[in-house]
């Protein structure tokens, strides 16, 4: 178990997967970096603190299993005991993963608390009163949450509904009470475990004809709740989310480091262009140090602002012929703390107020194309590269295009 810790993946967008295989490597020292699409595998040991710098990537997950793909049949139910077998362990494994999880948040404990040689639970019921209160809300949780809910994109969060809470608690103290009478384990002595979770299950390519993610998901989870005890809970679970992938390339599981995405940049109050997308476009440039950036299309300053984070040591300028661009986009750069990093300037891109050859990069994102549709504006475009060129010392632009 003491190489979980050092083992992850991250979800890239499309097309970003190799400046996030990049990064892990020039960032955190990575090694064992294996890239498929829309996802990026990886081995370091670097601190919780450095993983969240990561720039490209979408979502961070603990890696605990990855697998070939699973044999596609007719057979679901053969294929569904293949799945539950992939996510499945001894209660032991899963004290061992919460507890790496847990010391990856700083939470209270020693290291130790869930050990081979001491087997702490990870929550207790010590009073009927909270056995009480907490049945309640799985039950107000049941009531009013519906059985599936968007976690994201293509993705399913599932909470099974074939038992009650008052069945589930029930089996659940006897699967540990007395493992040995549903799986034939040794039983985890003096232990009532009482951990939320929900999991993520997203099928896709032949497994999807055969299983749909709901019904995939539905089983891990009844799974979960029989061998470890373990309640669902879709609003606040103590375990944010489980995560299956299944499809043609591999079979994954891991579980999310962070609550919200690395995408969501705290130092960006309105977003724009998306932020690993302006990060990869920035890194691009290879700016420099002393160096003079300029965006001159820069709406609401996004690449201004993933720029002037990592290469704090240039000098930026946006320029916007909108006003409303430009007032959200100095929010942005007082909210970033750099005012003293940027400045803005009404201005056409046409027709820029700048000296000729006074910029070392130019690097813009022009709104042209599927997102904003191809309109007669397109004919401004090389009117637009023959100004920002003007601008630029004997070099070359970044553009998004």
């Amino acid at each position: 178990m003491a190489s979980l810790g050092g083992r992850y993946f991250c979800t890239a967008g499309r097309g970003l997967e190799p400046f996030l295989a990049r990064e892990v490597r020039a960032r955190l020292g990575a090694a064992e970096v294996d890239c498929v699409s829309g996802k990026v595998f990886f081995s370091t040991e670097a601190e919780p603190g450095e993983l969240r710098k990561l720039k490209a990537g979408e979502r961070l997950f603990l890696l605990l299993k990855k697998r070939p793909p699973l044999a596609v049949s007719r057979d679901k139910g053969k294929m569904l005991h293949e799945i539950k077998s992939l996510v499945i362990e001894e209660p032991k494994y899963w004290l061992d993963v919460i507890s790496i999880w847990r010391n990856f948040h700083g939470c209270e404990g020693k290291k130790d608390d869930v050990s081979q040689e001491n087997r702490l639970p990870l929550k207790r019921k010590s009073e009927e009163t909270n056995t009480a209160t907490k049945r309640q809300k799985t039950e107000q949780v049941r009531e009013t949450v519906s059985e599936e809910c968007q976690v994201e994109a293509g993705e399913r969060c599932v909470v099974p509904e074939r038992k009650s809470s008052r069945d589930c608690q029930t089996e659940s103290k006897t699967s540990l009470e007395d493992p040995s009478k549903s799986s034939g384990e040794e039983p985890v002595k003096n232990e009532q475990l009482s951990f939320s979770f929900r999991v993520s299950c997203r099928c896709s390519g032949a497994i999807a004809k055969v299983l749909p993610s709901q019904e995939t998901g539905r089983a891990i989870g009844i799974a979960l709740m029989k061998q470890c005890g373990w309640r669902a809970d879709l609003r606040e679970p103590d375990l944010e989310v489980i995560f299956v992938h299944l499809n043609d390339i591999h079979s994954v599981v891991g579980i999310p480091l962070f609550r919200l995405p690395l995408a969501n940049r705290e130092y960006i109050k309105t977003a724009g262009l998306r932020s690993t997308i302006a990060w990869a476009m920035a890194s691009l440039a290879e700016i420099s140090a002393g160096a003079f950036v300029l965006d001159p299309m820069c709406g609401l300053g996004t690449i201004l602002l993933e720029a002037a984070k990592e290469w704090p040591e240039a000098c930026y300028w946006g320029a916007d012929i909108s006003d409303s661009q430009l007032e959200g986009a100095d929010v942005n750069i007082r909210t970033a703390g750099l005012m003293d990093k940027i400045e803005l300037l009404k201005a056409s891109v046409k027709a820029l107020p700048l000296p000729s050859e006074s910029f070392d990069a130019v690097i813009l994102d022009i709104p042209f194309g599927k997102k904003f549709k191809i309109t007669k504006d397109i004919q401004l475009l090389p009117d637009i590269l023959q100004e920002t060129e003007s601008c630029m010392k004997p070099a070359w632009i970044c553009d998004s295009s």
